[in-house]
C-alpha cells in the first residue's frame, strides 16, 4: 500500500489517488456524474416548487423597516452601512435593493437566494471532484444538505440572501485554499484577499472569515516562496482588513431590544444547537448526542490538520483559520442569541451560515487521504441521506400549515379593503407600539407605490 501523494510531497499536486479500491473507469465516473447531478435535480426541483408556492410577498420581520428605502422614500446611503442587529450589510443590502428595484418584488430575493446556494453545492461537487481526482457518490452530501426546503426563512424571506451571499463567498474562499499548490500561491493570496474584503461587508459571520482570509494570505506572505515585491504586496492589502474591522466597530451598539449574553456555557450550547442546523431541522431529533457529535468531529479535524501542518503547511494553516472562523460564527450565534429563549439555536435560517463547518471537515478528510477520505465523506453522506426526507418534508409542512394560511388570509384582508391599522392589529398585536407603528406606515407607503395586491389596502381610520 503506498501513501497518498499529498502526505509528504514536495511538489504541487493537483488530486488525491486515494489506495483503497481499484481507479474507476471512465464509464463509472460518468456514471457517478449523472447521478450526482440527479442527486442535485431531486433538491433543485423541490425548492423551486417551495419557493414558488411560499416566497413571501409580504415584507417579513427585518423588512418591515426597510420599506421606505426599497420605494426610495429613505435614502439608501447610509441604510447600506447601518447596524441590523450586531450586522453591518453593506454588500448584501446593496444586492437585495437592486434586485427589489429591478423586479419591484420581494420575492426576487428568495428566488436568487435559491439558486445562489444551488450553485455553492454544485460547485462544492466540482471542486470535491478535483481534489479527489474523480467523482464520488459522497459528494452528493452538498446539495442534500444545501438545498433541502428545511430551511424554512432562507427560502421564504428576501432578505435570507445575506446568509446565501455569506455562504457562497465562504465557500469560494474554501476552494482558493484548498486548490493551492507550488507556483500558485500569490495568485491564490490576491484571491483569497478579495473573497476575504467581500465577506467583511457580510455582518459578523463575514467578519470572522474575512479575519481569517486576511491572516491566511500574511501567513502566505511570510511562508510561501515568492519575491519579495510579491510580499510586501500582499502583506499590503492584508493591512485593509484590521482597518475595514475598526471602521466596523467605530458607533456600534449593542442592539438594545436583546438580552445580555447568558453566560459561556449558554452561549456555547445555543451555538452547537445552531451549528446542528447546518444538517436540518431533523437534528432536532437527536439533540444532545448531535452536540457531542459536532464536537467529537470538530477536534478530530483540528488534529489531523495540525498533523499535516509539516507535510502541507499552507493548506492545512489556511483550512485551520476556516476552521477556527466556523467556530467563531457558531460560538458568535449563541453568545449573541443565548438571553433569548432556551431552544433560540434551532432557528432553521441558521443552516446557511452554520454550513461552512462543515464543508471544513469534509475536505480536510479529502486532503488527509487513505480510508480517512473514504469513511469520512460516506459517513457524513449517510447522515445527509436520512436526515434529508425529514428536513424536506418539514419544510414543506411548516409552510403549508403556517406559512401560507397566515399570508393567504393577510392578502384577503387586504383586497376586502382593511386598513393598515386594522391589518398591523389584528396580525402583529405582540408587537410593541413602535414597531407597529413602523409596520403601519411601510403599509402606507406601498399602497402609495401600487405595489402588487397593496393598493387594495383600506383607507386610514377616522
Amino acid at each position: 500500500m503506498t501513501d497518498n501523494p499529498l502526505r509528504g510531497s514536495v511538489g504541487p499536486v493537483n488530486a488525491i489517488q486515494l489506495p483503497y479500491g481499484p481507479p474507476l473507469r471512465p464509464t463509472s465516473a460518468a456514471g457517478i456524474r449523472v447521478l450526482l447531478f440527479a442527486v442535485w435535480l431531486a433538491m433543485f426541483v423541490p425548492g423551486l416548487m417551495y419557493v414558488g408556492r411560499y416566497a413571501l410577498v409580504t415584507p417579513y420581520v427585518d423588512e418591515w423597516g426597510f420599506v421606505p428605502v426599497l420605494f426610495g422614500e429613505r435614502p439608501a446611503g447610509p441604510w447600506l452601512w447601518e447596524l441590523h442587529n450586531e450586522h453591518r450589510f453593506p454588500l448584501p443590502r446593496l444586492l437585495y435593493l437592486g434586485l427589489f428595484r429591478l423586479s419591484g418584488d420581494l420575492r426576487t430575493g428568495c428566488w436568487v437566494s435559491f439558486l445562489g446556494i444551488s450553485l455553492v453545492a454544485a460547485g462544492l461537487m466540482r471542486l470535491a471532484r478535483s481534489v479527489r481526482g474523480r467523482p464520488h457518490i459522497a459528494d452528493a452530501v452538498f446539495p442534500l444538505l444545501l438545498m433541502q426546503t428545511g430551511q424554512g426563512e432562507n427560502l421564504y424571506m428576501g432578505y435570507q440572501m445575506v446568509f446565501m451571499l455569506t455562504a457562497a463567498l465562504a465557500a469560494a474562499l474554501l476552494a482558493v485554499i484548498v486548490q493551492t499548490a507550488g507556483g500558485n500561491q500569490f495568485r491564490r493570496g490576491l484571491q483569497a484577499t478579495i473573497l476575504g474584503w467581500l465577506l467583511l461587508t457580510c455582518g459578523a459571520a463575514g467578519l470572522a472569515y474575512g479575519a481569517a482570509a486576511a491572516a491566511w494570505v500574511v501567513y502566505l506572505a511570510v511562508r510561501a516562496p515568492m519575491s519579495g515585491r510579491r510580499r510586501i504586496a500582499l502583506l499590503s492589502l492584508a493591512a485593509a482588513t484590521p482597518l475595514y474591522v475598526a471602521l466596523y466597530f467605530q458607533g456600534y451598539v449593542r442592539p438594545s431590544h436583546h438580552p445580555p449574553s447568558a453566560g459561556l456555557y449558554e452561549s456555547a450550547r445555543i451555538g452547537l444547537q445552531a451549528q446542528a442546523m447546518a444538517l436540518g431541522p431533523a437534528a432536532t431529533g437527536i439533540w444532545p448526542v448531535i452536540a457531542v457529535l459536532i464536537v467529537l468531529v470538530g477536534l478530530i479535524v483540528a488534529a489531523l490538520l495540525a498533523l499535516r501542518l509539516r507535510s502541507d503547511q499552507l493548506r492545512a494553516v489556511g483550512l485551520l483559520l476556516f476552521l477556527a472562523a466556523a467556530a467563531a460564527v457558531t460560538f458568535g450565534i449563541g453568545w449573541g442569541r443565548s438571553g433569548f429563549h432556551a431552544d433560540m439555536g434551532f432557528a432553521w435560517r441558521y443552516g446557511w451560515v452554520t454550513a461552512p463547518a462543515v464543508w471544513v471537515a469534509y475536505f480536510t478528510w479529502l486532503l488527509w487521504g487513505g480510508r480517512v477520505s473514504v469513511y469520512g465523506p460516506v459517513g457524513l453522506l449517510v447522515t445527509a441521506a436520512v436526515v434529508a426526507p425529514v428536513n424536506t418534508v418539514s419544510g414543506f409542512l411548516d409552510a403549508e400549515n403556517r406559512v401560507r394560511p397566515t399570508e393567504a388570509a393577510w392578502e384577503s384582508d387586504v383586497r376586502a379593503g382593511m386598513s393598515a391599522a386594522e391589518l398591523v392589529r389584528k396580525y402583529h398585536p405582540e408587537y410593541g407600539p413602535g414597531a407597529q407603528t413602523k409596520m403601519v406606515e411601510a403599509l402606507r407607503l406601498m399602497r402609495a407605490h401600487r405595489y402588487l395586491y397593496y393598493e387594495s389596502l383600506g383607507a386610514e381610520e377616522s
